[in-house]
């Protein structure tokens, strides 16, 4: 599958607010951002009080974050495929790759 068959199945769940979509595009990452300190503080093998390993909780969180970033770039009206071949053709031109 690639990007344009991946961003053609997210909907915007009957919403079209860029803030909303912003915002919870902040939301997600923060909570990837816990995620992460959690595991960098306690290992691979850190748990939640449910139990649950938070290396498995962790793909859900980025997916979200792929999800929301998709939804607010398309309210805005930018390619996110082209914006990130973009990009790293400004990241690798810096580096000299």
């Amino acid at each position: 599958m690639n990007f344009k068959d991946i961003t053609s199945k997210i909907t915007n769940f009957g919403r079209n607010e860029g803030t909303y979509w912003g915002c919870a595009l902040a939301g997600e990452t923060g909570e990837s951002c816990n995620i992460i300190k959690k595991l960098a503080r306690d290992g691979k093998e850190a748990r939640n009080e449910k139990g649950e390993l938070y290396i498995d909780l962790l793909p859900a969180e980025l997916a979200d974050i792929f999800i929301y970033l998709e939804l607010t770039a398309r309210f805005f009206n930018i390619d996110l495929e082209k914006a990130i071949l973009d990009k790293i053709k400004v990241i690798e031109k810096r580096k000299g790759i």
